[in-house]
């Protein structure tokens, strides 16, 4: 049984450590502030912490992928196309 155990740990921690590449953040982001969501929730959501969300925010609002309304932001037309090449280049990588 402690076996088990020690294995199931191992297991997670193998899991929780696999680092995410950009692309797979950015297209998070995107996705998650398709309708709109403050930076909170797309903090929690793509489990990013505070300096890293600033950071993606700053540069995808460079880029006119993301707007801010107020306190919410939002996934502009140029930011759902950047989601649909990115799905496009996903599928062609798993062909």
């Amino acid at each position: 049984m402690l076996g088990l155990e020690k294995e199931a740990r191992t297991r997670r921690r193998r899991k929780s450590t696999r680092r995410r590449v950009r692309h797979d953040i950015v297209i998070g982001i995107l996705e998650t502030a398709r309708n709109g969501k403050l930076k909170t929730h797309i903090m929690k959501e793509v489990k990013l912490n505070f300096r890293q969300l600033q950071y993606y925010l700053s540069q995808l609002l460079s880029k006119n992928f993301i707007r801010k309304e107020g306190n919410i932001y939002r996934t502009t037309e140029k930011g759902l196309d950047v989601i649909e090449a990115c799905k496009i280049c996903r599928k062609l990588m798993e062909q």
